[in-house]
């Protein structure tokens, strides 16, 4: 049985599944799309002759920023070093694949279709860079189609400078020569 409440310490309701917008599919609940009025708190119980358990969780809901396919506050973040090989996936779209299948997938940066170097590449779930450059700092929108609807999820990337093998050397005898002082 699943059961919703807007906010901490309020009623839960049952919920009643209308079976179009939202359904419950074995132990999830499908919304197709989310609203913002999906805002809130679900549980989910399970009871038997000997047992009662009960999952919680929230799921909040956000329109995307003005001007972009993606809301600022809701998206993952990686880093990767200049130089370095770095893959960026199209994370948490398992339950939008049919098994079998590999995702068709539309890759973005800042909301804006690209024409991608050689040295980047497309794979499956994932663009993966073969040398991270200062310009691909920014934010990556994959795509999927699931029946209607869009799934789309952004990473931003930030980059750093490479740590050299001297710079590794320093930070290992700075961080004994302190262990010694603590001793």
């Amino acid at each position: 049985m699943w059961y919703k409440s807007v906010g901490h310490g309020d009623f839960e309701e049952p919920i009643t599944f209308d079976g179009l917008r939202m359904s419950k599919e074995e132990d999830s609940i499908w919304f197709r799309p989310t609203e913002l009025q999906d805002v809130g708190h679900y549980s989910c119980v399970l009871r038997n002759s000997t047992y009662c358990m009960k999952v919680s969780m929230s799921l909040t809901v956000s329109e995307n920023d003005t001007d972009l396919c993606y809301n600022s506050k809701m998206k993952y973040l990686e880093k990767a070093e200049l130089s370095k090989g770095k893959d960026i996936l199209c994370p948490d779209i398992d339950d939008y694949i049919q098994p079998g299948k590999d995702p068709e997938l539309v890759w973005y940066k800042e909301c804006k279709p690209k024409q991608w170097r050689q040295s980047i590449v497309r794979r499956k779930d994932m663009l993966s860079i073969k040398e991270v450059r200062e310009d691909d700092i920014g934010n990556y929108t994959c795509e999927l189609t699931f029946g209607n609807f869009l799934v789309r999820r952004t990473t931003e990337l930030s980059v750093t400078a490479s740590s050299s093998p001297l710079q590794s050397q320093i930070i290992e005898l700075l961080n004994t020569e302190f262990d010694l002082i603590q001793s």
